[in-house]
Formats: C-alpha cells, structure tokens, sequence
C-alpha cells in the first residue's frame, strides 16, 4: 500500500472511531428540545386534553442527583399516556412560575415545606410537589424488595405526587390486582401488585375534575 493510501485509511478509520453515534446526536437533541416539548401526537392518546397546566421545575438543599434527568424523566412520566394524561391531563414545563412546581428537594428538607412531610417521604404542600431526592435515588425498601425498577419507582412518585395536586387523596387496595398509584405503595401495598401507573378509576376522577 502506498503512502498516501495508508494516510487515507487511518484518517479515515479515525473519524469512523471518534465520531458521534446517530444515538448521541439523537439523546443531544433530546434533552435541547424546549421544555415541555413531546413526540407524541394527539393521535397516541385514547382521551382527548381536557385540561392544560404548566409547571416550572426547581430544588432545595444540597443536590447530587442529576437536574437535567429529573426534568426529563418527569416530562416523560407526565407525557405517557399510562398516566394523567390518562385522565386528558396535558402538562407543559415552563422556565419559572407556572401552576404547580416540581421540586427535587434533598431529604433533609422535607419538613421545611411543612411539619407533616417526612425526611423519609415525598410530600405535596400546596403548590409545591415535592420529591424526596433519597426516593429519587434509591426507591423505597418495600419497592426494592418486591424486584422493581428504580425508573418505575420514579414513575410512582411523581404520579402519586402530583395526584395528591390534582386533587386526589390517599388510597388503599383490597389485598389483590394493582395496587392505586394513589396508595402510599413506598410503604408497601397489603398484598396487591405495585403499580406506578393511575388506574383507569383514578384517571376517570381526573377527568370529573
């Protein structure tokens, strides 16, 4: 092979090493959209809208869990249409203010929201909807064990969070099927199946709303 020849093949097989996979331009443009942004359609939802809110999204105390997965992890968790959307439910993420604010607050800030939310726990105060970082980070010990995943615990807690918003109290279960995502499932479900996701009952009282 000549010497330019074997130039070219090693420029060559260095830009076929160091250049961008279609997946990293693809998950780069993901997290540029605007906020609030979805891929999904009108179409990809069996309801119709019927109500449209905005929420901002912020933090309290020391962070270490990464913001720019939060944020997108709880879009995504809104945007599915297993969730409030559900119950024609739209929420759009917005830079400041809004109607509720997303807050991924580290534990040991919990009771500064109010004297009832737990170091432990997630809480709901008004218009703050509060995401205890530990359960962020680590699940609870009753999801843990019964083998479930941290992304569906994640799913959970903003669901059930932002149920108590929307209006919706705790729930209990009967010892079998899914449980209520408005059931304080961190804690353990008395025997029915975890469940991150509303059931169609919870999504129907969302709808009346």
């Amino acid at each position: 092979m000549t010497r330019p020849a074997r130039a070219f093949v090693a420029v060559a097989l260095a830009l076929t090493l160091f250049a961008p996979s279609a997946a990293a331009f693809e998950a780069e443009a993901r997290d540029r959209r605007t906020p609030g942004a979805t891929e999904q359609t009108a179409e990809a939802y069996a309801v119709p809208v019927r109500r449209r809110v905005t929420y901002s999204v912020t933090t309290r105390g020391r962070i270490t869990a990464s913001l720019k997965v939060f944020r997108r992890q709880a879009q995504e968790t809104f945007e599915d249409p297993r969730g409030w959307r559900a119950g024609g439910v739209q929420f759009r993420r917005v830079r400041r203010g809004g109607d509720f604010t997303l807050v991924l607050a580290a534990a040991g800030t919990l009771p500064s929201f109010a004297a009832g939310c737990s170091v432990q726990w997630s809480c709901r105060v008004g218009r703050h909807v509060v995401i205890n970082q530990l359960r962020w980070a680590h699940a609870s010990p009753a999801w843990n064990a019964a083998g479930r995943s941290l992304r569906d615990y994640r799913h959970l807690v903003v669901n059930h969070e932002t149920g108590h918003w929307l209006g919706l109290g705790h729930a209990s279960c009967g010892g079998r099927g899914r449980a209520p995502v408005m059931m304080q499932q961190s804690k353990g479900t008395g025997g029915c199946r975890f469940n991150p996701w509303p059931l169609p009952g919870e999504a129907a009282a969302v709808r009346r709303r």
